[in-house]
């Protein structure tokens, strides 16, 4: 049997995040996590198409910068008061964090679906690069925000490889304004990525074919950026109901779970109403860490605040397009804040601070 007071579920940026705000206040935590290290996951594009440029940077062990306790390993079950993990143990905890993200069923290069140690996770991403170096043609499917910077940084990387970007509809990155659409495709079309929109391919076999106009594709390399899926399969047996029809948790405007005061839940795997995105998780992490030291203390505890879509999308290592509340921009200066290091260490000081 393991206690502790807050058991947190998943090491990403919402899981981290959390656990550091926690124990610099002195609230014991335990964080368990299937891999052994944490990843700056929107750099890991960059690591397959270049990965001399961040030379494994973007992945540090938990063990190396997380003050809490840590424990590698699975939930196989979660209830109000306690978890059992897959090797058997089971964890007592006074609150509970979940922050289990989301995978890529389709897509091991953005989160790895087996490689669990920080060795195994570099040399997964060096295979993919090895991969991209031996194809005369990449398929990319899916025109989603992975999908339109996988197409950027291998075009920027591969000028030589016929490289086609496939989508199902008529714009990509949806959700996005339409002039970010537009700089999107104005700058994958000026490194010579060819955009196919309306297009449907699926596998048959060792084949990739076009569902809507049956054109097989000839790619020796295929890249399946089609979105992500909330891992709470371990929430269904005690806490179905807490489960909306995508297996995303419901949060209420404290991002605790619904009818559960003690649970929260934040990052990928919850239905917080904003983006999905790694820094809206990091700033969700440490808005539960504060609301859970003021429960303690009995203060006031303000309802989360729900941000607008930001974001900024490098295509390739020289451009990019910044989203912004009020406008969409592809001003060099702002690209370049991202450029320099994909963010890798801003995101390490961050967790120390």
């Amino acid at each position: 049997m393991i206690y502790t007071d807050v058991l947190i579920i998943g090491g990403g940026f919402a899981g981290v995040s959390a656990a550091q705000a926690l124990e610099k206040k002195g609230v014991a935590t335990l964080l368990i996590d299937k891999k052994n290290y944490f990843e700056v996951t929107f750099a890991t594009l960059r690591d397959i198409s270049d990965p001399d440029y961040t030379d494994n940077k973007a992945r540090k062990h938990y063990q190396q910068f997380l003050s809490g306790d840590f424990r590698q390993d699975s939930i196989t079950e979660l209830s109000h008061d306690h978890a059992l993990l897959e090797s058997g143990q089971k964890v007592t905890f006074k609150q509970a964090i979940i922050a289990s993200g989301s995978r890529y069923p389709s897509l091991s290069a953005a989160k790895s679906h087996s490689a669990f140690d920080l060795d195994s996770r570099n040399k997964e991403l060096l295979k993919y690069n090895q991969q991209l170096k031996m194809a005369r043609e990449v398929l990319i499917i899916g025109g989603g925000l992975v999908g339109v910077e996988l197409a950027g940084e291998i075009g920027y990387s591969f000028p030589e490889k016929n490289i086609t970007l496939a989508h199902n509809s008529s714009a990509l990155l949806e959700g996005f304004k339409s002039k970010a659409q537009k700089k999107a495709l104005e700058q994958l079309t000026a490194l010579g990525v060819k955009v196919q929109f309306n297009s449907r391919f699926q596998r048959e076999g060792e084949q990739y074919i076009d569902q809507n106009s049956e054109e097989i594709s000839s790619a020796d390399v295929v890249l399946e950026a089609l979105g992500t899926l909330p891992n709470s399969e371990f929430m269904k047996k005690h806490l179905a109901d807490t489960l909306d029809e995508k297996n995303y948790v419901i949060v209420d405007q404290n991002l605790a779970v619904k009818r559960h005061d003690n649970l929260y839940a934040l990052g990928d795997v919850a239905n917080v109403g904003e983006a999905k995105l790694g820094y809206l998780a990091q700033q969700q992490g440490r808005y539960v860490a504060k609301s859970i030291i003021k429960k303690l203390n009995k203060k006031h505890i303000k309802q989360y605040k729900r941000n607008p879509l930001m974001a900024l999308i490098p295509t390739g290592q020289k451009t990019g397009v910044v989203q912004l509340p009020f406008a969409v921009t592809t001003m060099q200066a702002l690209v370049n804040m991202k450029q320099k290091d994909l963010f890798i260490n801003k995101m390490y000081k961050a967790f120390k601070s």
